[in-house]
């Protein structure tokens, strides 16, 4: 698609007050590879195996992650489907607001895009405490110690621990993935080939450096790293403070596991935020393209899972993530950290360190796609303001990042004040799944109640007489109320209050019930019927 000069009336209304959508200046195109990257991203393994994984197994010792990576692969393969042959239908800019306002109503509509948008904060909330308390303080700390600088150890220990260092910093990181936004979507589409690409080289570097060193090479080196006897003593302190070392497999933990893992791994749909940018999005490519960054995901953490596992020693890895570390290490080292350490090379460290630190910004990004293409489309559907529909030249919805990120902030400050490291996480995954759910509904009933929509696309596969746009959305609702289940049965998983889960929770659908109704009736008394505007499919 080739790029959009941006006209006087970008944001213009049409006779019946409604915006039009043609020469926005936002539609400027998206490959193929980049689509897979950036379907790829939520679940990669930098990700999934340093804050996921490993923090799991030790949390819920007896899981088996390789059964719960192959239970959650059907999940995953569901929401690909049901996004992506939705997206094929309704190839535009706005994703779950687009699909479901379209198919099941404009009130419908505006609740799951209210709910992706607050899962959106919390996730870039969450993103922000991992940079500071995963990757930038143990990052130092790891650097500080192995270049014998005390100072960097110094900094990196009282960062990884202060609240008002972890908000300061977090901030200053989702500041730094708004400004890649506004830089517009040719630097944007640089950024992320160049991050995930680092992000993905050094953890290549790191796994297989841990391959070739072997447990018992990786004991000695962390010795002589973290001081004489310290692997040993590990596993020690925390056998002693109750932690199982050597767990026996338990299926009910293993099912906790599985939905750990689909916190990172199920949200493989992101180029559906885009669908108006992305070449070839009427085919089944997207569908295609979402399924493959999902299962290869999927397939890479269960390689570099056992590789991690294997050299390090399940013990250590377990007891380390438990809290056995010394206090000189006050935070859940990841793998990133341990190769490192275990190199014992300054050089080798600050690499490593540094394309880690990468990886939260881009993922930031990423999820900032969702609330910005979502105000975008809101404008144009005479929802909100033109303003928010107001691009720079490079293309960039301004108005809308600023908005976003100010907002993601503003969550951060409340994230950083919570006890746990989950927490707003586990509420980013439960919200987000009210409108990934709505979704698969749209899924599921989409070839009945829009059949022009199902007829006119290239979703008509049928599988023993069942179209498959409807197979994938039972699977999500299915995998949905699943995961709702075992987080709210388990408090470790971040829902431990659930009074300030459900406040957060069905305060954000009450918002969008106002927040329609607003709208409407202020369209309304200005002679304009919004919901004219949700019978259609927006020209981009």
């Amino acid at each position: 698609m080739a790029e959009q000069p941006i006209r006087p009336e970008a944001a213009g209304v049409t006779d019946s007050g409604l915006f039009i959508r043609n020469a926005t200046g936002l539609v400027r195109g998206m490959s193929q590879r980049a689509s897979i990257i950036l379907n790829f991203i939520p679940g990669h393994p930098t990700q999934t195996l340093a804050a996921v994984l490993f923090a799991f197994v030790a949390i819920f010792p007896g899981a088996n992650p390789y059964l719960a990576l192959l239970i959650v692969l059907p999940m995953t393969l569901s929401f690909s489907y049901a996004f992506g042959l939705l997206t094929a239908m309704i190839p535009r800019s706005g994703g779950d607001y687009m699909i479901v306002s379209r198919v099941l109503g404009p009130l419908v509509g505006i609740i799951s895009s209210f709910c992706m948008s607050m899962a959106g904060l919390l996730s870039n909330a969450f993103f922000g405490i991992a940079f500071v308390t995963s990757a930038l303080g143990p990052g130092c700390v790891v650097v500080g110690t192995v270049g014998h600088y005390k100072g960097l150890v110094d900094f990196g220990t009282k960062i990884s621990t202060h609240r008002g260092w972890v908000f300061g910093l977090g901030s200053a990181m989702i500041a730094v993935a708004c400004l890649v936004h506004l830089a517009g979507w040719k630097w944007m589409i640089r950024f992320l080939s160049i991050a995930f690409w680092a992000v993905t080289g050094a953890m290549l570097l790191a796994v297989g450096t841990l391959l070739f060193t072997g447990k018992s090479s990786f004991a000695s080196n962390f010795n002589s790293f973290a001081g004489t006897n310290e692997y040993q003593n590990t596993i020690a302190r925390a056998a002693k403070a109750g932690t199982q070392v050597n767990p026996s497999f338990s299926f009910g933990q293993t099912m906790i596991l599985v939905a750990g893992l689909a916190t990172v791994s199920i949200y493989c749909y992101w180029s559906t935020f885009v669908g108006g940018e992305l070449r070839q999005a009427s085919t089944l490519k997207t569908a295609n393209n979402m399924a493959r960054a999902g299962v290869g995901g999927l397939i890479v953490v269960a390689i570099f899972g056992w590789i991690i596992l294997h050299s390090v020693g399940h013990s250590f890895m377990i007891a380390a993530n438990g809290g056995g570390l010394s206090s000189s290490f006050p935070f859940a080292p990841s793998f990133m950290f341990l190769s490192a350490a275990s190199v014992g090379n300054t050089l080798f460290a600050i690499v490593i360190a540094t394309c880690y630190c990468l990886f939260w910004p881009l993922i930031t990004w990423l999820s900032l796609l969702q609330p910005t293409r979502m105000l975008f489309a809101y404008s144009f559907d005479g929802m909100l303001p033109k303003v928010f529909a107001s691009t720079t030249r490079g293309g960039a919805p301004w108005f809308s990042v600023l908005a976003s990120g100010l907002a993601s902030i503003a969550v951060l400050g409340w994230a950083t004040g919570s006890s746990s490291f989950f927490k707003a996480l586990a509420y980013a995954t439960l919200i987000q799944l009210i409108a990934m759910g709505l979704v698969g509904v749209s899924a599921i009933v989409v070839p009945w109640r829009k059949p022009e929509l199902y007829r006119g696309s290239a979703s008509q596969l049928r599988f023993a007489g069942i179209p498959v746009c409807t197979i994938a959305g039972i699977g999500a609702v299915v995998t949905g109320v699943f995961l709702w289940i075992v987080f709210l049965s388990e408090p470790k998983l971040g829902i431990a209050d659930r009074s300030s889960f459900f406040v957060w929770c069905f305060g954000t659908i009450v918002a969008a019930v106002v927040f329609y109704a607003a709208a409407y009736g202020i369209r309304k008394s200005q002679g304009v019927n919004v919901n004219r505007a949700f019978a259609e499919i927006p020209p981009e």
